[in-house]
């Protein structure tokens, strides 16, 4: 099942697992709750889980900064965050890695629980923080800066940029999001700043491959060797696309940041 599930993912093992877990998690949650109502038994999974607005509580159970991203009591809260995750997810994986992708969805994730620990203690919030919202939507944002004019068909609509549907999808967990606006803020911001420091060139996940693939064998050197070449020819179809330009309108027509990236890009394809 898994490696079916994963053909449909893009080949990504780790989109394949955090959909699959994601769901599998809220069926586990939503059987104990109804356990717990049949045999009359209180099962706290919410306290052990998901993360609490108190600090003092939250230092007894630190844990819950990550697990609470697994935890969904609603189904529509899971299966919008698990359709965009895959969604997104895929289109990210066109240019980047799992590496990339884990990066985005568990910073974005942290980063949105520290926020939402830090607006409760301003006295912005209270309860508890559940599912993968602020996550998903770093993945979002990631992407929809990576690759802003990829073009997305949806139904009775037609094609439509990507930025534009992150924008609505954003939105739309603004909107329903309660509460929890400070880790959707989070995840935005993280989501954003990892899109942006990717398009100047600057991959913050290269630290953890370098001591991942210290005197790593044939197969680290192949995946090393794919990521060039994917990073190759995003220069080379945005040289074309800067090329283009000039033929049509001269060189004058370049703005001084396109200027200083076509030098940028020419540079990197005579290495």
């Amino acid at each position: 099942m898994i490696n079916k599930w994963k053909h449909y993912c893009g080949g990504s093992a780790l989109l394949a697992w955090l959909t699959l877990g994601i769901v599998a998690v809220w069926l586990i949650v939503t059987l104990l709750s109804l356990i717990g109502r049949i045999a009359h038994v209180y099962i706290p999974v919410a306290e052990w889980l998901t993360l609490p607005s108190l600090f003092s509580l939250f230092i007894s159970r630190p844990w819950t900064l990550a697990t609470y991203m697994a935890v969904h009591f609603e189904v529509l809260h899971m299966l919008f965050n698990v359709l965009w995750l895959y969604w997104f997810g895929r289109i990210m994986l066109i240019t980047l890695s799992d590496r990339h992708l884990a990066f985005a969805f568990v910073g974005g994730g942290i980063f949105g629980g520290v926020l939402f620990l830090a607006s409760a203690a301003l006295g912005y919030g209270s309860g508890w923080l559940c599912g993968c919202s602020a996550a998903v939507i770093a993945v979002m944002c990631a992407t929809a800066i990576r690759l802003p004019d990829h073009p997305v068909n949806l139904f009775l609509i037609g094609e439509v940029r990507l930025k534009w549907v992150a924008v609505a999808c954003c939105l739309l967990t603004f909107l329903g999001g309660g509460g929890n606006q400070a880790a959707h803020i989070g995840g935005l911001l993280w989501g954003v700043a990892f899109g942006l420091m990717l398009q100047r060139g600057i991959d913050p996940t290269r630290w953890f491959s370098n001591r991942r693939t210290a005197g790593a064998g044939p197969k680290r050197k192949a995946d090393r060797v794919v990521r060039v070449l994917r990073d190759r020819q995003d220069d080379i179809r945005r040289l074309d696309e800067l090329l283009d330009k000039i033929r049509l309108s001269g060189y004058g027509s370049l703005s001084a940041k396109e200027r200083k990236e076509l030098n940028e890009i020419s540079a990197r394809i005579k290495k």
